[in-house]
């Protein structure tokens, strides 16, 4: 008989143990993320102040450099660190059910050799969350364009009825689909089944325990992620009563640490934040493999 599946109660409490014993290394791997902070803060401290934006002045090469570098790191560098980071902590976890003790190094070095890999499962589940949009909006959208067309204003109000139940079509196969394979990536990092391969085992393992599933995913990262959001707003707070209180610095320099404070400071508590949340799904995706 298969076990009863882990708990919303269990998931916390062992993520955090888990975090707590293997803090060391798991840090070490997450901590890769406050790099994408310091491109930001370069990007910022060269970023056109807010007088220049405002009277659409000529941006020097400096403040040209700003931008272009914030957009680099914002589109590409960001989001390469961060799912390196993501199959790198997925590497380090597998050890510790090894019974090992994760080695940091070997970890984001498998974790760079699953990268492509698990980007490409990634891929297929976005591309299955597009289909699901389509298939909502798409009706709507092709007979609004006969309509416009043939002129036909009786077609018009259909597409329009059409678009309406499309939003809840959409919602609906959105979430079932992103439930149904939202573990596909793990299946990757931790399993080795590419592709096509880790969508299906994914459906396989939460078909017909949907809803308890959605609670086990949806619970504890809406736990930590409120744990995050109140360690950011006590350190905001305390940085904007010290960025207030220095009332001698010019104006535009106010606002450029102020929105480097607000764009850092969630990368840095996300570097914190991250490891509990993939913990917690590598919990959920073993619970239901046994």
């Amino acid at each position: 008989m298969p076990k009863q599946l882990i708990s919303v109660g269990q998931l916390i409490d062992q993520s955090w143990e888990i975090y707590r014993s293997r803090f060391v290394p798991l840090m070490t791997i997450s901590g890769w993320l406050v790099l994408t902070a310091v491109f930001y803060a370069i990007a910022l401290a060269f970023y056109p102040s807010a007088s220049v934006l405002q009277t659409g002045a000529g941006l020097t090469t400096f403040e040209a450099f700003g931008v272009v570098f914030f957009m680099i790191t914002t589109l590409v560098l960001a989001p390469i660190i961060s799912f390196w980071i993501y199959t790198s902590i997925g590497r380090a976890l597998s050890m510790h059910f090894a019974r090992r003790t994760p080695n940091t190094k070997k970890a984001m070095l498998q974790g760079k050799d699953v990268f492509l890999q698990a980007l490409l499962t990634s891929a297929m589940v976005m591309l299955m969350i597009l289909l699901a949009i389509v298939i909502g909006f798409g009706p709507a959208i092709f007979l609004a364009t006969v309509a416009a067309l043939a002129n036909a204003s009786s077609l018009v109000i259909l597409a329009n009825i059409l678009l309406i139940v499309g939003i809840f079509v959409a919602l609906f196969f959105s979430i079932k689909w992103l439930v149904y394979y939202i573990l596909a990536p793990l299946i990757t990092i931790l399993d080795g089944d590419r592709g096509k391969a880790a969508l299906i085992k994914s459906r396989s393992l939460i078909e017909g325990r949907f809803w308890d599933v959605l609670m086990r995913v949806s619970v504890p990262k809406l736990v930590f992620f409120i744990f995050g959001v109140f360690a950011m707003s006590i350190f905001s707070y305390v940085v904007g009563i010290l960025i207030d209180a220095s009332g001698g610095i010019n104006l535009d320099l106010q606002v450029r640490i102020s929105t480097m404070v607000q764009t850092i400071v969630p990368i840095v508590i996300a570097a914190f934040i991250n490891p509990l949340i993939i913990i917690s799904d590598v919990l959920l995706l073993r619970s239901l493999e046994e």
